[in-house]
């Protein structure tokens, strides 16, 4: 089974030498992280917006050795209220062929009663698609991946699949995918994002849920977030802060923004 890409000409470039001169253009700081990282939140807008800030998680995720990642994000059109997985087989983009870990996917399946295996909604979402290139640009072939799109993205079900993580045999970094507020001033969005980046790094659901509801922050993939928080409390980790950015930062209109977060999960 071979996934196609959907968005590649919209969200990235469609041509491999494009696509891969846009990504090295995004030179970024080397951060010193002391500890091991386990997971990321990274943005998955069009990469020519938000993948300056999304370089900088998979800069620190370039240093660990560990070459296996499952990448959860937001299904923006679910036809079911139910983590979907896509199984099997590989995903093309302009850079190639990335290859699903497909034991893992099935361990993971095998965890969670909220999870099901559903090819069709990740046919035309995004919100995976776009880490791909990352991780080939970084690693070329040389990872396997299970790809992940939540419906429902409450806080029960953040839970679930964050102790269904817990549970998988081998090691694997979790990748969140998800933008942060959406279609609002720069300084309302800075205001709002940087709160919710707060709440995160409590690693405290409750807070982080009451931060989305009590500031009506649009970020798309909280429930990837959610469950990254719980894993990363779980392992006895903590979330560390990479950068912030807006689309304004880009176009050089700041009046209607989309914000971008990079952080990373760090045990010791």
């Amino acid at each position: 089974m071979k996934r196609e890409p959907a968005v590649a000409g919209y969200f990235y470039p469609e041509r491999k030498d494009e696509l891969y001169s846009l990504l090295s253009s995004f030179a970024v700081p080397e951060e010193h992280i002391s500890g091991s990282v386990i997971g990321a939140i990274v943005p998955h807008a069009g990469i020519i917006y938000s993948g300056r800030t999304a370089m900088y998680s998979y800069r620190a995720i370039e240093k660990s050795i560990i070459r296996d990642f499952i990448i959860i994000g937001p299904n923006h059109r679910p036809i079911t209220p139910y983590a979907s997985l896509y199984p099997e087989g590989k995903w093309s983009t302009p850079l190639g062929d990335a290859i699903i870990n497909e034991r893992m996917a099935e361990e993971l399946y095998r965890n969670s009663d909220y999870i099901v295996k559903d090819e069709e909604s990740h046919r035309m979402e995004h919100s995976v698609e776009v880490q791909i290139p990352f991780l080939q640009y970084m690693f070329g072939e040389a990872f396997r991946f299970v790809p992940v799109i939540l419906g429902d993205q409450e806080m029960e079900i953040a839970r679930n699949i964050g102790e269904a993580l817990l549970r998988i045999s081998d090691p694997f970094i979790f990748i969140a995918s998800s933008d942060f507020t959406h279609y609002e001033s720069a300084k309302t969005v800075e205001k709002k994002d940087m709160d919710l980046i707060s709440a995160i790094k409590t690693l405290d659901l409750d807070k982080f849920y009451s931060v989305l509801e009590e500031e009506n922050v649009t970020a798309c993939g909280y429930g990837a977030i959610a469950s990254l928080m719980y894993y990363t409390r779980k392992r006895g980790g903590q979330m560390i802060f990479l950068n912030h950015s807006n689309s304004g930062d880009v176009t050089g209109d700041y009046s209607e923004v989309v914000g971008y977060g990079s952080l990373v999960s760090v045990v010791p």
